[in-house]
């Protein structure tokens, strides 16, 4: 397979700094009703923006890190 033939709709995109509760969840391979959980707990790192609120990726990678550093 060539490059010319991968669909860039099939290929993975950027990590986004911020992203809808479902679409994380969906990314993830958790359900939305439990992504939302985390965010509401704390256990995800969120923000709100307008009337969303948004999982706060760039925090939650951070946090993966150190976790990381930590073990």
């Amino acid at each position: 397979m060539e490059l010319e033939d991968l669909s860039p709709a099939s290929l993975a995109g950027p990590q986004q700094d911020v992203e809808p509760i479902a679409a994380w969840a969906d990314r993830n391979g958790v359900t939305c009703d439990t992504a939302r959980a985390w965010v509401y707990r704390g256990i995800i790192p969120s923000v709100k923006l307008g009337k969303l609120r948004m999982v706060n990726c760039v925090l939650f990678r951070q946090w993966l890190l150190e976790q990381e550093w930590n073990a």
